[in-house]
């Protein structure tokens, strides 16, 4: 772009055809900062080929992730007083120095080495000479830190003048904000070469300093004439050095801004508000994607639910800058079912890592597995929110690791060696060897407390390995051979030749046999549920490997409860259920009674046809009358108790009222006029009870002479008699 456009479309305009030049796409992003309280300009000048045309593929990618391990952290490890002390060093310390010089010389030119091959990488990365350097038109937006008509918080700093002691805002800065990719720019940066104007909502300013090339040294207080030309004469209001607005005083409203002087009048904006809907939104980018090339790296961007994955971003770093051979990427997905957030491809290790968020009923935090068969899996969860508190899982098919974290038992560590699955003969893994380590337990002796329980399931033997004693330098240990499983019955024999052991302590008992036979059917009862846990566990690794891939090809996407883009057809369904619901109560109200109906089917099938229609017309005016009747007694139950309190209240009165002051009197005779009104509300009651049911019966009746089944039968006669 070598020249001023023509012409400028309105920010709405924009943010309806999503397509603009650098002058449009300025001129919206500085009405939105505007709008926000910064103090934002257009600017008008030149820039780099790279800049003009947003070109990137030379800039770094700075959404490259910073990937931390759990526990890289530099700890701080305080060292233990029992530390064995070094050996003294009898070498010699010119030898030494000898060596150390010629380490270092050799590393002197590796990093000499290195830094030329880096010079020349960058030479041939660099871009070729651009002939039209310093013609290209570009604009962006400056944001004018400590201007007087910003009002931002944080943007307005003072100092004390030490001429007169007032605090007066800093000199006017700023710095630069590219409004295609949206990346800040000091005013130093060798992107942006020289500026002619800058213009916002107050006036039009003409660069007149000169060079107007040297933006690092510019000064950006427009109340100077001489360096800045004003297209509108006069200044507006807030540039006025008697009416500085103070950083904590409210801007001016419209009717005092009217009552400054005015040199021109402009006309009313017809630019509408910049106003965004939801959907637009959401859809972010034009077809709701984007992709930026950088330097050795393409960033991905996509809508939400603009596709079926729930992928949002994807970051790929290649080893050239015409993007080949890739090397590692990152995907980030949103409002999936199985709660995945990342997947990092490692091209070079071959693997693959799955990251979830909180909320899976297996509590997976962190997949890591190899694109190749029948290597190491890394499963890492939320121990927290699991009942066997497992951290870590490592699956091979020769062997399966868990990591715990505060268990009750104090296990940490355990460990499954076992000979694979034959693929041909389709046999069981067969389990070699179980190592389980626990924490020190201090309500137990280091003697009897055991550190590290290694079975050796092929060789029929337990090895035990207990926690340091006091003052020990050596751990206690003890070995079983395991009876054959032809020898064990209800019982498991014993016999003290196959078990032998080593007490660090000499003065420490030596354990009995009942202590050893004892601690023998601990251990075959622990190695017994350790090989349960192991067939259980690879049960649990398969059928969760199953379910991911499972998900890898279906998945699957949730959107929340209170999304209205998404819940607009849930709810109109709603509405549709509620309102056929509420026509088919209103359909029932509307619908005759069928009184005779449940009184029908009970009745017996052998009766003749005019026997069943006189039992039900019986029984349904019989469940009537002792329906109300019921109700009726009630309420006279309900008239007798009120009589019996007032007769009661009445007695008491006539025998004590000499013994009451003025006030308990009062009290009484309001009591006994609650109960006289209640006694009237019951009676009212008891004669609506008879007026109601006066009126059901003659409607029943009505019911029953129009009913057709009783057209033709005797009863019919009977109930339409006078």
């Amino acid at each position: 772009m070598y020249e001023l456009p023509i012409r400028l479309l309105s920010p709405s305009t924009i943010l309806k055809r999503r397509k603009a030049n650098s002058f449009e796409l300025a001129t919206l992003l500085c009405s939105y900062l505007i709008g926000n309280g910064f103090a934002a300009c257009v600017v008008s000048g030149y820039a780099t080929r790279e800049i003009v045309n947003n070109d990137q593929r030379r800039v770094c990618c700075p959404y490259i992730p910073c990937q931390v391990q759990e526990g890289s952290e530099d700890e701080v490890i305080e060292p233990s007083k029992y530390q064995l002390r070094d050996p003294p060093d009898l070498r010699s310390r010119y030898l030494l120095e000898l060596e150390e010089e010629k380490v270092a010389k050799i590393k002197e030119e590796e990093r000499k080495r290195e830094e030329a091959h880096l010079r020349e990488i960058e030479d041939l990365e660099r871009p070729t000479v651009d002939t039209k350097q310093g013609h290209r038109v570009h604009a962006w937006v400056a944001i004018i830190e400590n201007a007087p008509w910003c009002y931002k918080p944080g943007y307005r700093e003072t100092t004390i003048d030490p001429n007169t002691g007032e605090r007066v805002l800093l000199p006017p800065s700023a710095f630069f904000i590219e409004p295609a990719s949206g990346f800040r720019f000091e005013v130093d940066s060798p992107n942006y070469l020289a500026i002619e104007s800058v213009w916002n909502q107050h006036n039009y300013y003409v660069n007149k300093q000169n060079p107007i090339t040297d933006i690092k040294n510019m000064r950006w207080d427009f109340k100077a004439t001489k360096n800045w030309e004003h297209f509108l004469p006069g200044e507006p209001f807030e540039l006025r050095d008697d009416c500085v607005v103070p950083e904590d005083q409210e801007p001016l409203t419209t009717e005092e801004e009217l009552e400054k002087e005015k040199h021109l009048d402009l006309p009313t904006s017809w630019v509408g508000p910049l106003s965004i809907s939801m959907s637009q939104y959401e859809q972010r980018y034009p077809e709701g994607r984007k992709v930026i090339y950088f330097k050795r790296a393409i960033y991905e961007r996509f809508a939400p639910y603009s596709n079926l994955l729930g992928l949002i971003k994807r970051l790929t770093l290649y080893e050239t800058l015409n993007y080949e051979n890739s090397t590692t990427r990152w995907e980030w997905y949103i409002n999936r079912d199985d709660s995945l957030t990342m997947i990092v491809h490692d091209y070079g290790r071959k693997e693959i890592e799955e990251m979830f968020a909180k909320g899976r009923p297996d509590s997976l935090k962190a997949l890591r597995r190899s694109s190749e068969p029948h290597r190491e899996c890394r499963l890492t969860f939320f121990h927290q929110y699991r009942f066997d508190s497992l951290k870590e899982l490592v699956y091979h098919p020769s062997y399966v690791q868990e990591h715990y974290d505060k268990r009750d038992d104090l296990l940490y560590y355990r460990e499954f060696k076992n000979i694979p699955r034959d693929p041909v003969t389709m046999e069981d893994c067969k389990l070699t060897q179980i190592t389980e380590k626990y924490h020190r337990n201090p309500e137990k002796e280091a003697v009897r407390n055991i550190a590290t329980r290694t079975c050796y399931v092929d060789e029929n033997r337990i090895l035990l390995q207990f926690h340091y004693g006091e003052d020990c330098i050596t751990a206690s240990t003890r070995q079983f051979i395991k009876p054959p499983v032809s020898e064990m019955g209800e019982e498991v024999p014993y016999d003290s030749k196959c078990t032998s052991g080593y007490i660090s302590n000499p003065w420490a008992p030596q354990p009995t046999h009942l202590e050893l036979f004892l601690l023998l059917k601990e251990q075959l009862k622990a190695e017994e549920a350790s090989t349960r846990a192991f067939f259980r566990r690879v049960v649990e690794i398969e059928s969760l490997l199953r379910e991911r891939k499972r998900q890898i090809d279906s998945p699957k996407l949730t959107f929340s409860l209170f999304d209205p883009l998404r819940n607009a057809e849930a709810r109109r369904m709603r509405l549709e259920k509620y309102e056929q619901l509420r026509a088919r109560e209103e359909l029932i109200k509307q619908q005759q009674a069928d009184f005779l109906a449940p009184y029908l089917v009970r009745l017996d099938e052998s009766a003749s046809n005019h026997g069943k229609l006189m039992a039900a017309y019986q029984d349904c005016k019989e469940d009537l009358r002792k329906f109300y009747n019921g109700l009726e007694e009630e309420m006279k139950v309900r008239l007798d108790e009120l009589l019996s309190e007032e007769n009661s209240l009445r007695r008491f009165l006539s025998k004590f009222q000499e013994h009451f002051a003025d006030e308990e009197y009062d009290k009484f005779i309001m009591e006994g006029e609650n109960i006289e009104l209640s006694k009237n509300v019951v009676q009212m009651r008891i004669e609506n009870l008879r007026d109601e049911y006066r009126q059901k019966a003659e409607h029943l009746e009505k019911a029953l002479y129009e009913d057709e089944r009783l057209g033709g039968s005797p009863l019919a006669v009977k109930i339409r008699e006078p």
